[in-house]
């Protein structure tokens, strides 16, 4: 049988990923493994070259679930009668579509293999799978020839480490190879008197029959993984089992070929790897808990911290005394930034961040960056400014609070690496691509430094920690920002002669604009008074918070109540719904005792309080609005709290065409 050779391509792997980026690494990773693969571009490209020969497909969920033809069905259902092509399916975290991949388990030889890949258990099953596709070459040149080399073919089952066996259409066993007597302990004749299921676990018997019906019915090939029980041993193993249906000159099945292929400790590892998989999910599930009630515990304080300090500035005189309460404030907004870069992370690690992506304007949007930077620009005695090379599309689209996070924090960066000199963004448009260069005259870095500078708490070196501070979170988020925004960044830098990072985006159809105006200067915004005769309801269990938010409403014209948790907030509104002199508007902490602010909305909206409720939250890992909205507040607002913005969204909430 030596001259018994598999198909040309029978081990080549075809690839059809969601990037080419995803397909390069693949290739790369197979190289390093000794597999071939070839990379397909399209379903038409792929069906061509599983018809020039393929040992197995590994292509992405969403490219399957694009086939709105149905050519990989079709592809599957048209092959040749010996072939069963091995399909792995790359499936995404969310198991929303899962319930339709499952499907593909009933026609097709599919495994679902989760992302983020384990590369090690990826590895092993292209290995087994493409250990499995060459056996069915085998098989397929044993069966055209079964009849004229019988004994040559007994002579291969019995030299193979699998058991073997060939039944009748009906699946009565006309054949056990070697392995297959020893491992049951019975011979054929006796094999024959039993049914095949008493060598199969209990708790396994009834899905196999199940599938062997279906493949009876259905002409299909019969698989599945089972336990076999080891009369050597009496000891259960694990054994995948499959049947391949052989059919006569007429189309009909004339009998079964089939092998039990050990995969015991391969069974065994991806329990393992399973159970391993679930105490991470577990692990991940308690860190984001975790990070979710540290930014409450942190952020709930740091509210009256930097709103009793804005209070007593406003009441303050003495110079000196003012520049305290200066740097309170700004070391407290720093401890802010801290605080949401740990947020963001762990968003983007648990895949809970969301890129929300919609049309602005361009030059609007980059001038606000101006004004947001050109303040702090000024306190760190660097010049800052806006250059736009050439003409730049009117509009872009892309999630512009991301977008804005990321410019925010290379400009930011910039600025405090830049101790003489001048930073700019520089806006130009090449090819079909928005390019954003944060240019500045600082410190600079070594390549060593540059290569390190996208890890998570990774700095230049310790001493940059001790002189500028920082976590070194800020660059590895906004590189992960613009990766999620179909971006890219880049950084050059030479130790001592500055550096240059470039963001660069897509920036599809739009307009091109030459002329673009400069920022402008709309002065200081007037103070954001009430409107007169308004009775506010402050629900919070914290005395200061409330004592805080009362300060800051009444000093803007308001009549302000107040509720230490979300029942005794229910019982004020429900007694003052009989007289009619309730609020014009809630204040509710989300986060209480005896009743949370949740329960709180949901129960003044089902006794019929119908004006604006505004959630105030410190729970950043759910800033998506839904939770609190379903709960029926109108609007949320983040802690610590920002008097200007609290000011104007309540009367945004008690104009005429508002709620109240």
């Amino acid at each position: 049988m030596s001259n018994l050779k598999p198909a040309i391509g029978s081990q080549r792997v075809l690839l059809l990923l969601p990037t080419a980026k995803d397909a390069e690494i693949t290739v790369r990773l197979f190289d390093e493994n000794g597999f071939e693969s070839h990379i397909c571009h399209n379903l038409d490209e792929l069906c061509e070259e599983v018809h020039l020969g393929a040992g197995a497909v590994v292509i992405a969920e969403e490219r399957l679930l694009d086939d709105a033809d149905g050519l990989v069905e079709r592809m599957l259902r048209e092959q040749a009668a010996w072939s069963d092509l091995p399909v792995i399916i790359l499936t995404l975290p969310s198991e929303i579509n899962l319930r339709a991949l499952d499907g593909w388990h009933q026609s097709a030889n599919v495994t679902l293999v989760r992302r983020p890949l384990q590369i090690a258990l990826f590895l092993s099953v292209i290995r087994s799978r493409l250990s499995d596709r060459l056996r069915q070459y085998t098989v397929r040149d044993l069966v055209e020839t079964l009849d004229k080399r019988g004994r040559e073919f007994r002579q291969l089952a019995d030299s193979m480490p699998q058991m073997v066996f060939a039944a009748d259409r009906r699946g009565r066993l006309e054949y056990l190879n070697h392995r297959a007597s020893a491992y049951l302990g019975v011979s054929l004749e006796e094999a024959r008197r039993l049914q095949w299921t008493e060598a199969i676990h209990p708790d396994d018997a009834d899905d196999a029959q199940a599938k062997w019906r279906r493949s009876i019915d259905g002409g299909v090939t019969f698989q599945c993984e089972v336990r076999v029980r080891d009369v050597r041993t009496n000891r259960y193993r694990w054994h995948l089992a499959r049947a391949l249906p052989i059919y006569d000159e007429t189309g009909v099945i004339a009998r079964w070929f089939g092998t039990g292929t050990d995969i015991h400790q391969q069974k065994l590892t991806e329990q393992k790897l399973s159970a391993a998989l679930e105490r991470a999910a577990a692990a991940g599930a308690a860190k984001s808990e975790f990070v979710a009630n540290m930014s409450h515990e942190i952020r709930t304080p740091m509210t009256s911290i930097l709103g009793y300090a804005e209070l007593l500035e406003e009441k303050e005189q003495d110079p000196e005394k003012l520049q305290f309460l200066s740097i309170i404030r700004q070391n407290g907004a720093f401890l802010l930034e801290i605080i949401n870069d740990i947020l963001d992370l762990s968003k983007i690690e648990a895949g809970k961040l969301e890129i929300t992506p919609e049309r602005f304007e361009l030059a609007t949007f980059v001038h606000e960056i101006h004004s947001l930077m050109q303040v702090r620009a000024a306190e760190s005695g660097v010049r800052f400014g806006v250059e736009f090379e050439g003409p730049v599309p009117e509009t872009l689209r892309s999630d512009p609070k991301r977008l804005r996070q990321v410019l925010v924090n290379l400009v930011g960066n910039a600025l405090k690496f830049t101790k003489d000199g001048a930073v700019r963004l520089v806006v130009s448009h090449r090819g079909n691509q928005v390019v954003f260069d944060v240019i500045d005259t600082g410190i600079g870095m070594t390549e060593e430094q540059v290569a390190q500078l996208f890890q998570p708490f990774h700095q230049a070196d310790a001493s940059v920690t001790r002189r500028f501070g920082g976590t070194g979170l800020g660059l590895a988020i906004s590189h992960r920002l613009a990766l999620m925004l179909g971006g890219e960044i880049s950084v050059v830098s030479e130790a001592g002669a500055g550096s240059t990072f470039t963001l660069k985006l897509d920036a599809g159809p739009s307009p091109m604009r030459s002329a673009i105006p400069g920022p402008t200067d709309n002065g200081d915004q007037p103070s954001v008074r009430l409107k007169k005769a308004c009775r506010l309801l402050v629900v919070d269990d914290r005395r200061d918070i409330r004592f805080l938010a009362g300060r800051i409403l009444s000093g803007a014209g308001a009549e302000v109540e107040y509720a230490e948790n979300g029942y005794e907030a229910v019982q004020l509104v429900e007694s003052q719904l009989a007289t009619q002199t309730q609020p014009d508007l809630v204040l509710l902490d989300m986060q209480m005792p005896t009743m949370d602010g949740y329960q709180a909305a949901a129960e003044l909206r089902s006794m019929g309080y119908k004006k604006p409720i505004i959630a105030l939250t410190a729970d950043a890992m759910q800033g998506d609005m839904d939770r609190c909205l379903s709960s029926g507040c109108n609007a949320y607002l983040s802690k610590p709290i920002e008097t200007e913005k609290m000011l104007r969204m309540i009367n945004e909430h008690l104009s005429p065409n508002g709620n109240a």
